[in-house]
């Protein structure tokens, strides 16, 4: 049996569809006339600045406060070693499990023996460790806060920027589950500013800047 030239072609891929998917359309020609910046670049300008602005806030906030923080984390940690002490005799190896406890009173037992006494090289070390995370915060707020100024010119910065901030934000929610309402609502803020950079109108229209620039 023979096969036809159309038969033998090979169908595309998934990544090579996916691939064509992201290509940008040809740009038409250029006409020339001074460039205005769509109304989504300027609407991803403003949600890159208030998102940068509530990253910034935040982790300024927990920089300047982790004193305190840490002084409330280690008063509910000592007070729930010293509930373990009260209701099993200790923490760690310590606990003893009342004879007939129930599934609760079981559970309560296990998560005591977990617990090991604060030293303060364990102090240092979460006191250290809040304040790099909270400074990342800050740094994804003053790239959020850069995109947003770069977008008004139409850098590529900008759009760079949005991307940097995005990915960090992710970093810091899945590996540092570092996430509250208000970081979640600037990440939203963020991803929506980085669809309207790179497609539709804002995609052209930096793809047209770019054009020119080289030209």
């Amino acid at each position: 049996m023979s096969f036809g030239a159309g038969d033998a072609r090979k169908r595309p891929g998934f990544l090579d569809s996916f691939r064509a998917a992201l290509t940008p359309a040809p740009l038409a020609p250029d006409d020339g006339k001074p460039l205005v910046r769509p109304t989504g670049v300027t609407i991803a300008t403003v949600l890159a600045i208030a998102a940068g602005a509530v990253f910034v806030l935040i982790g300024g906030f927990s920089i300047v406060t982790t004193d305190d923080q840490l002084n409330q984390a280690i008063a509910q940690y000592n007070a729930n070693i010293s509930d373990c002490t009260n209701q099993f005799g200790g923490i760690g190896d310590a606990v003893v499990v009342p004879a007939g406890a129930s599934s609760d009173v079981a559970n309560q037992a296990e998560t005591c023996k977990t617990y090991i006494p604060l030293t303060d090289e364990t102090i240092s070390g979460a006191r250290t460790q809040n304040i790099m995370i909270s400074a990342v915060v800050v740094i994804v707020g003053l790239i959020a806060l850069a995109a947003g100024w770069f977008l008004r010119s139409g850098n590529r910065w900008g759009r760079i920027g949005l991307v940097v901030a995005v990915l960090l934000s992710v970093v810091l929610s899945m590996m540092f589950r570092v996430s509250n309402l208000f970081t979640l609502g600037a990440s939203l803020m963020l991803i929506v500013a980085v669809m309207l950079c790179f497609i539709g109108k804002g995609g052209v229209y930096f793809a047209r800047i770019k054009a020119r620039r080289a030209g």
